[in-house]
């Protein structure tokens, strides 16, 4: 199991169109096989802060998302668009509970 936490800030003036294609992704990414969770969270005191976690069952199932067309859309989008008014931080995390076998 691969976990990652990323976390955005997008320009104000972009957070809505960062919200339209981030949704678009996440919507699509729950579809793909081996994709466990795919969350997409707005920070309630700062609306220009975004936090993805993203559980993939494999290491395959990750890259096999990174190649989609709509991952690749985003991206296109988001970069596109410089829509990041800082750089961002990202981990790839452990999980301790639930573990692997509890997760399926």
């Amino acid at each position: 199991m691969l976990i990652f936490q990323f976390h955005h800030f997008i320009k104000p003036e972009l957070v809505e169109a960062y919200k339209a294609a981030i949704l678009a992704n996440a919507r699509l990414t729950v579809q793909e096989p081996g994709i466990i969770r795919f969350d997409v969270l707005q920070d309630s005191e700062d609306p220009t802060h975004f936090c993805l976690m993203e559980v993939y069952r494999d290491a395959a199932a990750r890259e096999t998302h990174l190649q989609t067309a709509h991952f690749l859309q985003f991206k296109d989008t988001v970069f596109g668009q410089e829509m990041f008014a800082r750089k961002g931080m990202g981990w790839q995390l452990d999980a301790l509970f639930p573990d692997e076998e509890e997760a399926w």
